[in-house]
């Protein structure tokens, strides 16, 4: 393995560790928010300055497609790394 791919197995390997820990935390919950700042929808954001953050609340079955959506990524990272 050459110091590019362990650099790259290495970031993919923390991404692998937020989205578990986040999935972990998220499923244990009924609801949820997406929150749409600017043009980028992120989970939680903090208001920053002149930006503002809006929410959406997220109820039991619209979290959990989330969350599937998220699993499935998690599973394309585990590939991208395998074939590292």
């Amino acid at each position: 393995m050459t110091k590019a791919e362990l650099l790259k197995a290495n970031e993919i390997r923390s991404e692998i560790d937020k989205l578990e820990d986040f999935i972990w935390q998220a499923e244990k919950t009924w609801t949820g928010k997406i929150i749409k700042q600017t043009s980028r929808y992120i989970f939680k954001s903090n208001a920053y300055g002149t930006m503002e953050s809006a929410e959406y609340e997220l109820d039991n079955k619209m979290k959990n497609k989330v969350l599937d959506l998220l699993r499935e990524r998690l599973k394309e990272l585990y590939s991208e790394l395998e074939r590292i």
